[in-house]
């Protein structure tokens, strides 16, 4: 059996950066707190927290020392309250999250009805409606578009944008839909280039092996969207969050098999996959019997 690992596996740059300065922040600092998870990963966080890190589920379980602003974002509101407090303040915000908050702002400065196309419960999401002054419009599907009972008025002139991770398939057929109800459509390409090119590398590879390995956690959103794709094409699509959860018998009489991981996926859990796929293959081998 041949194993191939998708050309990049492991955390991207958002996610290092976010947790080296969470690190930096627990070296320096006595007391480092965090509202909800630095990143999507069960790994990362315990480590983090085995570091001193203490996970908060809101600002008002804050007294002091510093706060750590995980790679999702904060609405700008609730950063306020933590710099009122005293608080000290690390922002891990990603950078492409970030310019995803900038832009949807640029958009309703020109006069768009802002429409986030993104999941509504989504950490980001929750940041990036929380640095507009009026109410977005979040969506996620045609269907759901096509629900809203919206005046024209808001309908006149649109600007759209999109959670950072989302994949640019259903983006773009959402955005056809509002050309064809709206007068105005204005869009913002704010779906990050390296989660893009992981989506196009893990498909190319779904389509030329047996089974596909999406390996990351279930609460990460761009690890279920890249799941989601390798299934349309490729209906053997395994989703593991570690060697522990791989099932041998998906893997009999099979001769390809290609890993790809979510963002927020340590490298090393990538590997102990692979590992785990090799040994059993040679230990399949070593089993057969010898012919004469």
């Amino acid at each position: 059996m041949r194993v191939y690992l998708a050309r990049e596996v492991g955390f991207c740059f958002g996610v290092k950066r976010a947790i080296n300065m969470t690190r930096q922040a627990l070296a320096e600092h006595n007391d480092v707190s965090i509202l909800g998870d630095v990143v999507h990963n069960r790994t990362v966080t315990s480590e983090l927290e085995a570091l001193g890190l203490k996970k908060v589920g809101e600002l008002d379980d804050l007294r002091g020392g510093t706060m750590v602003i995980r790679a999702h974002g904060l609405p700008q509101g609730e950063i306020q309250q933590a710099h009122d407090r005293g608080l000290n303040i690390v922002d891990a915000t990603c950078p492409i999250v970030t310019q995803a908050q900038e832009a949807a702002q640029e958009l309703e400065r020109r006069g768009c009805t802002v429409f986030i196309i993104g999941d509504r419960h989504h950490a980001e999401i929750k940041g990036v409606m929380g640095n507009l002054e009026k109410p977005a419009v979040v969506i996620d599907s045609v269907e759901e578009l096509r629900e809203l009972k919206l005046d024209k008025q808001r309908l006149r002139k649109v600007g759209v944008i999109f959670q950072t991770t989302h994949s640019f398939e259903l983006c773009s057929t959402i955005v056809n839909e509002l050309i064809m109800m709206c007068k105005e459509v204005q869009v913002i390409n704010t779906i990050c280039r390296p989660v893009r090119n992981r989506q196009m590398d893990a498909v190319e590879l779904a389509q030329r092996v047996d089974v596909m390995v999406v390996v990351g956690s279930r609460s990460s959103a761009n690890t279920l969207e890249l799941k989601h794709l390798c299934h349309k094409y490729n209906h053997n699509t395994v989703h593991v969050e570690g060697p522990d959860e791989l099932d041998p018998s998906r893997f009999e009489g099979v001769d390809e098999v290609g890993i790809a991981s979510g963002l927020s996926t340590p490298p090393d859990t990538v590997e102990a996959v692979k590992r785990r796929l090799m040994e059993w293959d040679q230990q399949h081998s070593e089993a057969l019997p010898v012919l004469a």
